[in-house]
């Protein structure tokens, strides 16, 4: 399967692109997230580091709550992988 991933903000930095196609032989978002933490070391240690939770999934537009590791994915899904942001 093929989806496309984006970073943003601290993610882009960390993967040294803003945007990678990932081919991967699984079918949910725990399986794609494992491949994207297997590829870019220092996206993983944002993701899992001191500040776990502070990163928001967005898939195909739609933030995901949780996120469940089992969600489907579909051929052509697009992942953002963006910081959490907060302000006033």
């Amino acid at each position: 399967m093929e989806i496309e991933v984006r970073f943003y903000g601290g993610f882009a930095v960390a993967a040294g692109t803003e945007s990678a196609r990932v081919v991967f032989g699984g079918a949910s978002l725990g399986a794609l997230l494992e491949e994207v933490r297997r590829r870019w070391k220092r996206v993983a240690e944002l993701l899992d580091g001191p500040g776990k939770g502070s990163a928001v999934l967005v898939l195909n537009g739609g933030a995901l709550e949780g996120p469940d590791p089992d969600t489907p994915l579909a051929e052509g899904d697009v992942l953002s992988i963006m910081p959490f942001v907060a302000g006033g």
